[in-house]
């Protein structure tokens, strides 16, 4: 890598989230090479480790000069200083983690952000390479943007697997289990988001079948239930539903945990249903963890199991998705069968090899390198595509705009007072009802656009086949055949 600069755009960070946990990973490639890098978040910066921490500074989309050699624009979601990429100066590189489909995300609240986001993936475009996690996502960012297979490149996420590897004291471990009411319990856990496309709703489906012949059996659901209002509202409806089936006492949910990793070697088994997984971090945590893996074959979680083909050596076992009763059998296999369990750990620490972190540096640094290359030999994609007016104008959001004023001395004073007294009613409203009408005028513009060139190609066809009816001389050559017949 010959670049001096390097920024990272993100939606936000903070430690515990894996891609924040990724931005740390490619900052300190960066910075171990001699690469100066700034993390541009824009919005909110969390805790984070010290080094981190000075390296990143909020951003505002008016506020950011996109000068840098390499600009990696993170995208897990779309997000306004996103749109400055389209203007990056030096390489870029989109890096994919994959969007959560609309249709599975099981609640109204909020699904316009990821229709948005889905849309926002052609800015895929204005990069020389895009990086995806897994060949699932690969194939779904090919699919939402049309962004050319062959410069998408596949880099899974690392890990630091000895952390996770190696198992706290019993003094940990026997505090944790006592403050959470698990003496004597045997764990199911997931950990992750609590999201619709979880599907969490199944594992609790599938502990009230397993709770008569295994009592002795307790569901563990680590992971943020407040940051949105669609985890609020998920949560609560996962509560009731527990409640329901009369699992009060049988489920347990923490919210967001300060360090993950403790967690897993409370667990007997490890459980995911989700729906749509563009990789799955939290299913190497727990091989590196030594947790046998039962997951639903769907997303990219065949493929981080190395279930995905017949021939290979699983990690994990896997089920039909949003097949309950499957996941049941698949549950009892684990808890009946301990030359089967001790299998699948010793699996999974042999697959956990190939997420390790310096096999994770080795990829980043050469699809770095290979996008620098593209950059030095020519623009992205999006300067080759055909320009679409009535698309680029269907952006009619002033994101660059920022509240400034000219009085001397007490200026940034009315700065502050006009952003802190307006903000809670833009971003929570206003920013959310313009990018809901950029979205439609978007989708509106790519039809038109669908529709005319439909026109165009029945105009040609009806050209095609007119001239097929004409003779050499121009008469209609069926006139010509009656007039022979007469």
């Amino acid at each position: 890598m010959q670049f001096k600069t390097a920024d990272l755009l993100v939606a936000a960070i903070l430690s515990g989230d894996a891609t924040s946990s990724h931005s740390f990973d490619l900052a300190r490639l960066l910075t171990n090479q001699g690469v100066a890098v700034c993390i541009h978040s824009n919005s909110g910066i969390g805790p984070l480790p010290p080094d981190i921490r000075a390296l990143t500074k909020e951003t505002h989309p008016g506020d950011y000069l996109p000068t840098s050699h390499i600009t990696i624009l993170q995208y897990p979601i779309w997000f306004p200083l996103a749109e400055r990429f389209r203007e990056a100066s030096g390489a870029a590189v989109f890096w994919y983690h994959g969007v959560t489909p609309p249709s599975f995300w099981g609640t109204d609240t909020e699904r316009d952000i990821l229709a948005r986001a889905e849309a926002g993936t052609q800015l895929a475009w204005y990069a020389h390479l895009a990086v995806a996690d897994s060949p699932f996502i690969a194939q779904e960012l090919h699919r939402h943007s049309g962004y050319p297979l062959e410069r998408i490149r596949i880099v899974p996420l690392g890990l630091d697997t000895t952390a996770f590897r190696q198992k706290p004291s019993a003094i940990v471990l026997n505090t944790l289990r006592r403050r959470l009411k698990l003496v004597g319990k045997r764990v199911l856990l997931y950990t992750g988001r609590v999201a619709g496309n979880k599907r969490i709703e199944l594992l609790i489906e599938a502990l009230a079948r397993l709770k008569d012949a295994y009592p002795d059996l307790h569901l563990l659901v680590v992971g943020d239930t407040e940051a949105t209002a669609a985890y609020r509202e998920t949560a609560a409806k996962l509560r009731a539903h527990v409640q329901r089936l009369g699992l009060g006492s049988c489920v347990t949910f923490t919210g967001r945990v300060a360090s993950i990793e403790p967690y897993y070697h409370l667990a007997e088994v490890y459980l995911s249903a989700s729906q749509h997984e563009g990789f799955g971090l939290p299913l190497i945590e727990a091989m590196a963890a030594g947790v046998p893996v039962i997951a639903s074959a769907s997303g990219a979680m065949p493929w981080v199991l190395n279930a995905d083909t017949s021939d290979a050596e699983a990690a994990g076992l896997l089920f039909p998705a949003g097949d309950a009763g499957a996941l049941v059998q698949q549950v009892r296999r684990i808890l009946d069968e301990p030359g089967l369990r001790q299998v699948l750990i010793e699996r999974g620490y042999r697959r956990i090899e190939y997420f390790s972190r310096e096999r994770f540096n080795l990829r980043a640094a050469k699809v770095l390198s290979e996008a620098e290359a593209l950059a030095q030999q020519g623009p992205p994609p999006a300067a080759y595509r055909p320009t679409n007016r009535l698309y680029d104008q269907a952006d009619i959001s002033l994101r660059n705009y920022r509240v400034r004023s000219r009085v001397p001395i007490l200026g940034p004073l009315i700065e502050w007072i006009r952003y802190n007294s307006t903000t809670h009613v833009k971003e929570a409203y206003l920013d959310r009802i313009i990018e809901r009408q950029v979205l439609y005028n978007r989708l509106l513009a790519d039809e038109i656009c669908r529709l005319q060139a439909q026109v165009t190609q029945s105009k040609e066809r009806v050209g095609c086949d007119e001239s097929d009816d004409m003779t050499e001389d121009g008469s209609d050559s069926n006139e010509s055949e009656n007039q022979g017949a007469q």
